[in-house]
């Protein structure tokens, strides 16, 4: 009964250390690159109207269909495009994952819980979003990020 129960636990261990090993940086790198998608693609978008000289769409679009209070829309407008398109490009590449992460996901909230219900931007996929951005926010980027490879490079320099 004991070599039983010791097999059993070899043989979870060895698939708890694989699991950790291969699956975790493809996890990890799959739900980076899921968000910084969704993000960026709506940056790009907020991008596109400032350099076809359609800045006012933006504003209008965070002054009047989604404001967030207490922050004026040209205020707004600024933030909102900065962070969908900066803070995707962190996530993605795992640069900085933890602030990309964060801002990806105050904004997240802001979206959800900050604009007023009667604006009609909640979305249940939000939760989904913020559960998903929670785990590079905690974990780090994983090892498929520079963050992990430049704290190799330099944790290697200092030894």
């Amino acid at each position: 009964m004991a070599s039983t129960f010791g097999k059993i636990c070899t043989l979870y261990k060895i698939l708890t250390d694989l699991g950790e090993k291969l699956l975790w940086p493809v996890l990890s790198l799959g739900i980076r690159l899921f968000m910084a998608n969704i993000f960026f693609k709506t940056g790009w978008l907020r991008l596109q109207d400032i350099l076809n000289g359609q800045w006012q769409n933006q504003v209008t679009a965070f002054t009047e269909y989604h404001p967030i209070p207490f922050i004026p829309g040209e205020i707004s407008a600024v933030m909102g495009t900065s962070g969908e398109v900066v803070l995707p490009f962190l996530l993605a590449f795992g640069f900085l994952t933890r602030i990309g992460a964060g801002g990806l996901l105050i904004m997240t909230m802001m979206i959800q819980f900050a604009v007023p219900a009667e604006y009609g931007v909640a979305n249940a996929d939000h939760y989904m979003w913020m559960l998903l951005l929670a785990i590079p926010l905690l974990k780090g980027g994983g090892p498929l990020s520079i963050d992990y490879l430049a704290c190799k490079f330099c944790c290697k320099k200092r030894a």
